[in-house]
C-alpha cells in the first residue's frame, strides 16, 4: 500500500470527505488530491498534522506501507527517526532470540552429554542377598553357617541335628536388595519377625530412566535451539 492509499482509507473510515480532512489537516484540497494521488509526497509538519486528525501514532500509518513508500518517507525527520528506532529494535530483538537458541543448545548438549555418561544418575548398583529372616537370639550367620550353630540337645544326635537343619532349611526365604551406595560386605536390617543379614553379592550394570529422560530433553532443547538458529538467519536475510 503506498502512502496515497493509506491516506484515502483513512479518510474514508472516518467518511470525510476531502474538503473535511483538507480543512482538518489545514492544507489546500488540490494538495490532499496530488497526496492521495501520490503527485506529492507530504513535508515533515504537513505529516504531523494528518497524525493529529485521525489521532493515530505515526507507526499505525507506516507499518501498512510498502517499502518504496517508506524509502520515499525517510526524508522526513520524524519518519527517519522512527525507522531508525524500529530497525534497531528489531536487531535487538533478533539478537536476543539468537541468544537463547544458542543458550538452548548449549544445556541440550549438556544434558545430553550428562545424560550419555550417567553423571548424575548411577550406572550401577549394588547386590545385596538375604537367605531368610533371623529370629531373636539367633546367630546372624544361621542360614550360611547353620551346621556351626547346632544346639547342644541335638548336636550328638544324628536324626535330631538333621531335623534342625532341615527346619533352618525350610526357613530360607531369599531377598535381594539393590543399592546405590555400598554398604560392605555384610550389613544387618530389622524386619518384622527379626531381621535379616545382608551379603554383597557383586555389581549389576543398569541404564537408568533418569539419565535417558536427561538425553530426551536435551536432544528437545537442542531441537528448539536450532529452528531458532535458522528462524533467525531468515528473518536477517
Amino acid at each position: 500500500m503506498n502512502f496515497g492509499e493509506k491516506l484515502r482509507d483513512l479518510r474514508n473510515e472516518k467518511k470525510w470527505t476531502q474538503p473535511e480532512l483538507a480543512d482538518a489537516i489545514g492544507i489546500e484540497q488540490s494538495y490532499l488530491s496530488k497526496l492521495e494521488n501520490e503527485r506529492s509526497m507530504p513535508s515533515d509538519n504537513t505529516l504531523s498534522r494528518i497524525l493529529e486528525a485521525f489521532e493515530i501514532e505515526i507507526g499505525e500509518l507506516l507499518n501498512e506501507l510498502d517499502q518504496r513508500t517508506k524509502n520515499q518517507l525517510r526524508q522526513l525527520p520524524q519518519v527517519a527517526d522512527y525507522l531508525t528506532r524500529e530497525k534497531s529494535m528489531l536487531i535487538q530483538n533478533r539478537r536476543r532470540w539468537l541468544m537463547v537458541s544458542v543458550g538452548l543448545i548449549s544445556i541440550g548438549v549438556a544434558l545430553i552429554y550428562a545424560g550419555r555418561v550417567d553423571l548424575f544418575f548411577p550406572d550401577h548398583v549394588y547386590q545385596y542377598r538375604s537367605q531368610g529372616v533371623v529370629l531373636e537370639g539367633e546367630p546372624k550367620e544361621i542360614f550360611e553357617k547353620s551346621g556351626f550353630f547346632l544346639p547342644g540337645s541335638v548336636s550328638q544326635d544324628r536324626s535330631e541335628a538333621q531335623k534342625y537343619l532341615d527346619a533352618i532349611k525350610a526357613r530360607v526365604n531369599e531377598h535381594y536388595v539393590l543399592s546405590s551406595e555400598y554398604k560392605g560386605n555384610i550389613y544387618n536390617l530389622q524386619v518384622m519377625g527379626g531381621s535379616r543379614t545382608y551379603y554383597y553379592d557383586g555389581e549389576r550394570r543398569i541404564d537408568p530412566w533418569e539419565s535417558k529422560f536427561l538425553v530426551f530433553i536435551g536432544v528437545l532443547l537442542g531441537m528448539f535451539g536450532l529452528a531458532g538458529v535458522v528462524m533467525e538467519r531468515k528473518l536477517s536475510n
